[in-house]
Parts: C-alpha cells; structure tokens; sequence
C-alpha cells in the first residue's frame, strides 16, 4: 500500500498513532517544520513542487512507525513521587484518626474514615486523570460560581449524622477561581485587569460590608480577607508580569490598588472580627490563658522531648497527645510541647518536600492555564501550612484559618478538597510543555500553500 505523497496526509497518519491527544499538535508542529525544511532543500535542488514534497515524505519514514514511537515518547508519566506523599498522608490520617478515636468508640467510625479517605484518593484521582483545560472553555463562568459560593459560606450546609458547614470550604478554592479570571480576561489590556481586580475582590468586600448578624453566623471573615491578599494579589501579580494585560506600569498601579483596597477592608474588619469572638467566647480569660500556653510551650520547648513548661502545660500536652491529636487546632503546638522541636520538623517534611516540589514544576510550566492554576493551588495549600503553623504556635483559634493541616489533621472535608486540588496540580504536570495555550489544531498546522 503506497503511503501518503504529501505533508498534510504524513501528518495526519503520524498523529493517528498518538494516543495522547494533547500531545497531538505539538508532536505536529516539530514534524511540520522538519518536513517543510527538507522539501525547501529538494527545491533548491531544482525539483517541481510536489515532487519536492513527496521526497521530503519519502525521507522522513513510515509514518506508522514514527507515530508509534512518537507515542511512546508523549505518553504521560505518572507523578510518582507526589501519588506516594498523598498515599502515605492518607494513611497517617487513618491512623490519626483511629489514634483519636479508639479509646471511646473502637471501631466504631472507623469505616466511616476509611471512606472519606477512599473518597478523597477517589477525587484526587479524578482530577489527576482528566483533563485541567475543560474549566477554560468557560472560565469567568466557573469562576463567579466559586465566588458566589465563598460569599454564601457557612450557610451551605450537608446533614447527615450531624450538621456539616462544608460552605466554607469554598475559601480554598478563591485562589482557583482568580486564576480562571485572569485567564479569562488575559489579552483584554487594562479594563480586563480592572475587572479581574473587581472579581477578586468582591468576596473580602462584601464580608467587610456585610450587615453586623452576617458575622454572628460566619467565621470565614479574616480567612476570605487574607486570600483575597496574599493568593488573589500574587497571581494578578503573575498576570501582569506575564504581560497579559499589556506593558504598561499604571497595571502594576491597578494592582496597588487592589492590594489597598484588600488592606483597608482588613483594617475595617477586625474590630467586627473581635466582637464576633466576643460572642462566640465571652470568657476573655480563656483566650488569654490560650496564649499563654502558646507562648509557654514555645518558649520551653526542647530540641528533643517534653516541654520543660509549668505543671498544668505538661498536663494539657499528655491529655491532647492522647486524646485530640488529630483535632483541628493545636496540633502542631501538641508536637512541638510533647517531642520537641525535631519532631516539629519532622512531622512537616512530607508537606514541605511536596511544596517544594510543586513550586519548581510550576514556574516551569509553559502553558498560561496551567502555570496560572498550578500557582493558585501551590498558594492555596502554602497558605494553609503557614496560616496553620502559625495560629498554633500563637494560639489564636480560627483566628488565621479554619481548616486544619493540610493532609494531616481532622477535617473530612478539607482532606477531600486537598487532594481534588493535589489532583489537579498533578494533572497539569502531566501535560508538561505540551499544553500551550496557543496551540494549533493539527489540520490547521500546514496552512500555507505549496510553493
């Protein structure tokens, strides 16, 4: 059977045998660009047009075979270290849990944890495994729904054994949803940046202005003004260092702004954020006393073992080990007091390394989406660690953040959306460079007439 006499028909039969469609154009445009250089040569020898073409086929090879090695060569590879970071997390979270559980109730919830783990490896998997670019088909649209979640908060809720505020949660995905705006709204010069900025924004702004009952019922207050400035500022930082929205520096004065505008809503809001606390804990001496055993334990902490703390702290630090290591608050201080500061660091190295690496994956992505979303999720669980971190050492409960330690403390839900988010960061490192934002169709690749 005679094979294909012209560069488009080679083309089509080479991407044929990839199985991998994103993987598709790109392997197209390198093969485009190599043909079309042989067939100038065969010209220049004095050859007609299609002869010329015809030759530079014949030259480069079955077109069966070099599809199939070329399928070989883009077939994605699995995250392998990552997948066993989030495997070994799932089961320190089982044990955990059972840690936590066993002396009041056995077995009892054990299966239930059992499948909000599977649940959770389910949805990491999921994501891991589809494709991260359907949301940018409709990115403003999918992102004013997340943002309308996160304002409607804690009055999302699911009742089954009992009441779960899963609302909130919504403030993990803020980040995701600014990166889909700004792609959105790339190329749109400085009345896209304007309204991206407007988009970002309007969650800390409508929970600063909310009527005052609004905080009596909501706690998510100072974590939705927090993201709002630290992740949201940082990627339209990105955007407009990418120069997505044109070079000009009064960009980079929009984004001042916004960064303002976040930090007076912040000021504003504090003091409702101190007299929604008042509310939910009128005893001022036991926030007090909170701290102090904050600062007692940091402050005494060894390089290796217990705290050489007052009484009453090493007594508290035995009863937590024993009963609420895995709550959602104090767990790093609990460390910390019973083990010292080693043990500290220890606990937080699979967390450290899996950021670690997940940075440096991300600032080399070449796709807009992917290094736009893959810096939304590294923000996202970056901020988690650190907010986490540093509200236990400080003690100030749900004062930082409301959502435990990610892949490590309780939290059904928090663990679900961690590792839908760890998916989706996987997913896009699947694609590599593969996924470029402008990539062409394949019947699109060769569009110039034969000379």
């Amino acid at each position: 059977m005679p094979g294909p006499e012209t560069i488009r028909d080679y083309l089509d039969t080479v991407t044929a045998q990839i199985r991998w469609k994103r993987a598709r154009a790109a392997a197209a445009r390198e093969l485009a660009t190599h043909l079309e250089d042989q067939r100038n040569e065969f010209l220049a020898e004095g050859h007609s047009p299609e002869e010329a073409e015809r030759l530079a086929v014949e030259e480069m090879g079955d077109p069966v075979a070099v599809g199939t090695d070329l399928d070989r060569l883009h077939r994605p590879r699995p995250q392998w270290g990552m997948l066993g970071i989030l495997a070994a997390a799932l089961i320190l979270w089982l044990m955990l849990r059972l840690n936590e559980q066993w002396e009041f109730y056995g077995l009892y919830y054990f299966p239930r944890d059992v499948a909000t783990a599977l649940l959770a490896a389910g949805a990491a998997a999921a994501v891991y495994l589809g494709d991260y670019t359907l949301p940018a088909k409709r990115p403003l649209a999918l992102a004013l729904v997340i943002t309308a979640g996160t304002l409607l908060g804690g009055a999302i809720q699911l009742r089954l054994d009992h009441i779960y505020d899963w609302g909130h949660y919504w403030i993990l995905l803020l980040p995701l949803a600014a990166a889909l705006t700004i792609y959105g709204l790339r190329n749109q010069g400085i009345r896209g940046l304007a309204l991206g900025c407007l988009i970002c924004s309007a969650p800390a702004i409508c929970y600063t202005f909310a009527p005052a009952d609004f905080f009596i019922a909501h706690s998510e207050l100072l974590p939705v003004i927090e993201v709002s400035l630290f992740c949201n500022g940082a990627l339209l930082a990105v955007g407009v260092k990418a120069g997505w929205f044109g070079g000009r520096r009064r960009n980079w004065l929009l984004v001042a702004a916004y960064i303002l505008v976040v930090l007076l809503c912040l000021a504003y809001s504090l003091p409702h954020f101190w007299w929604w606390n008042e509310i939910q804990n009128p005893d001022s001496w036991l926030r007090s006393s909170e701290m102090a055993y904050a600062r007692d334990v940091v402050d005494n902490a060894r390089l290796v073992g217990m705290a050489n703390a007052f009484p009453e702290t090493q007594e508290r630090l035995l009863l937590f080990w024993e009963k609420k290591i895995s709550a959602h608050n104090g767990l790093m201080l609990t460390v910390l007091g019973n083990f010292g500061w080693l043990a500290f660091g220890l606990i937080q190295v699979p967390t450290v390394v899996l950021l670690g690496f997940g940075w440096k994956k991300c600032i080399h992505q070449k796709s807009a989406l992917g290094r736009l979303v893959g810096i939304a999720v590294m923000l996202t669980l970056t901020w988690q660690t650190l907010a986490v971190v540093v509200q236990d050492l400080i003690g100030l409960d749900s004062f930082l953040i409301l959502f435990p330690y990610p892949f490590l403390n309780d939290g059904g839900m928090a663990l679900l959306l961690d590792c839908a988010l760890l998916g989706l960061l996987l997913s896009i490192f699947r694609g590599e460079s593969i996924a470029r934002d402008a990539a062409v169709p394949v019947s699109q690749v060769l569009k110039k007439e034969t000379v």
